[in-house]
């Protein structure tokens, strides 16, 4: 199968970022830096027909910096997967995964309102979602856009990320206006619109409201543990390793079981701080 993975570059030194084993997506214009990738993937699609059963991805040209992950790996993966796989996640923050029962509610720990705002705005497009009980898990979540699908799965993506980016464009309501408005990232000394965050969990979005046949790289033997809010120690690890299993089996079973031994399991991972909305 033909893939076609891309990685963004907005300048020299982002140039020399890249990896020469994927497509180099030129963004120099930059016409809105206020969207990030968001923009650069959402404008490919809009003018690039996509061959179908093809991959496509769109990375930052900190891929590798985030992940360890050089491109042989992520071409050995997909060559690995069965033709009907659909979606690939590849997103090295799977300690956070786990523990949050899904992306917004990490989301809301890291900026307070976004799990709100993102409700409303999901309610204005009547997508029915409930974003206080949504499990998601890493089969079906991912961070800073790091997925590689086939075409099924972007139009997907682009339906709802057409209707956030008219909403937001828009401004003239109140609640687009929140979503629009910078919050504090990594340190106080980052700022970056709401939109940005919001905009890199669309995939769960659309991975919850439909049935993709999912491969997720696996990080949690060896990855890295957040240290900022968790213990790095074998016995977070397999806590956090449990609590994502327990979500999957939630999801593919419906038994509240799954979900009650998860919260459990969940409160007994060491924790730095509440993290807890």
């Amino acid at each position: 199968m033909k893939k076609f993975i891309h990685q963004i570059y907005y300048n020299a030194s982002t140039c020399k970022m890249l990896d020469p084993g994927f497509v180099a997506l030129d963004n120099t214009a930059n016409a809105r830096p206020d969207w990030f990738e968001f923009w650069v993937i959402l404008n490919f699609l809009r003018n690039n027909p996509l061959e179908e059963n093809a991959w496509y991805g769109f990375f930052s040209p900190k891929f590798r910096l985030k992940t360890g992950l050089k491109s042989e790996a992520i071409l050995s993966f997909l060559q690995k997967q069965p033709a009907a796989t659909e979606v690939a996640l590849f997103s090295p923050s799977w300690d956070q995964i786990a523990y949050f029962l899904n992306p917004f509610e990490q989301g809301e720990f890291w900026h307070p309102g976004l799990r709100d705002l993102s409700q409303k705005f999901c309610d204005a497009i009547d997508l029915q979602v409930d974003l206080k009980t949504l499990t998601a898990h890493s089969h079906s979540s991912v961070f800073s856009n790091y997925i590689v699908a086939k075409p099924a799965f972007w139009r997907q993506w682009q339906e709802i990320a057409e209707a956030f980016f008219a909403f937001i464009e828009q401004g003239e309501k109140p609640l687009a206006k929140k979503i629009g408005a910078n919050t504090t990232y990594g340190s106080a000394a980052h700022e970056a619109p709401m939109k940005t965050f919001i905009q890199e969990r669309i995939a769960t979005l659309v991975l919850a409201r439909n049935d993709f046949k999912v491969a997720a790289m696996d990080f949690s033997p060896h990855g890295g543990i957040f240290t900022k809010i968790f213990n790095d120690d074998q016995r977070t690890r397999r806590l956090l390793q449990s609590c994502d299993l327990l979500k999957q089996l939630y999801c593919e079973s419906g038994d509240e079981e799954y979900l009650s031994i998860f919260r459990k399991t969940r409160a007994l991972v060491p924790a730095k701080c509440n993290l807890l909305p």
